[in-house]
């Protein structure tokens, strides 16, 4: 059909354009708030994951702290977030390498661990839009001192169960005081002192003899 044609029916390239919007606008609609959830959800598990590292960042063993450390590279993967993961996968590796027989050695892998999660949470915070400096991240995590006392415990606890069941501790014991019968004490006292009385010659021991005869 020839564009003359059309003009002559009564629809021109305008009501064309109208149609067609009017068929792909809702379309194009769903598709742009898809998109636009999508994002706003994956984003919001970002968040997540950056939120439960930062408020257990004082305390590392939380199963929340630790369940937060190995979503990061599952949620932060992109090359927009490079510097995340880079500063993941060095935290877990210095994680990795603990130092158990050596005390002094370990209180530097415990200051060099701080100072690393302190760099992945600063990228973290980089890459959601947040201005945090490292030294606000590191100092200003709070965690009541009761929490560091039972975590000691609890640790100090497992560890010498383990040790016994292993046959390499054994729980110590004391014995205050005995069980005892009053009354059998007494008899005990008042036998010991007949006794050394006859010892000492203050005391005969009466004895009877029988003939037998009745």
């Amino acid at each position: 059909m020839e564009p003359s044609n059309i003009v002559e029916t009564g629809i021109t390239i305008s009501d064309w354009l109208m149609i067609v919007a009017v068929i792909l606008g809702p379309i194009l609609a769903v598709q742009i708030q898809k998109f636009i959830d999508r994002r706003a959800e994956d984003r919001n598990k970002k968040l997540r994951v950056f939120r439960d590292l930062m408020t257990t960042r004082a305390t590392t063993l939380a199963f929340q702290h630790v369940s937060a450390l190995n979503m990061v590279g599952l949620e932060f993967n992109g090359k927009k977030y490079t510097k995340v993961v880079n500063a993941w996968k060095t935290y877990l590796d210095h994680l990795a390498s603990y130092p158990k027989d050596d005390e002094n050695m370990q209180k530097i892998w415990a200051e060099k661990k701080d100072d690393q999660l302190s760099d992945l949470l600063y990228e973290m915070g980089e890459s959601l839009g947040f201005q945090f400096d490292k030294v606000h991240i590191k100092k200003a995590g709070y965690s009541p001192q009761a929490y560091a006392d039972q975590e000691f415990e609890t640790n100090f606890i497992r560890r010498k169960i383990v040790e016994m069941f292993l046959g390499e501790g054994s729980i110590p014991m004391a014995i205050k005081q005995f069980p005892v019968d009053e009354e059998f004490a007494c008899n005990q006292k008042e036998l010991f002192k007949l006794m050394k009385e006859h010892y000492e010659g203050n005391r005969s021991i009466s004895i009877k003899l029988d003939n037998g005869e009745s």
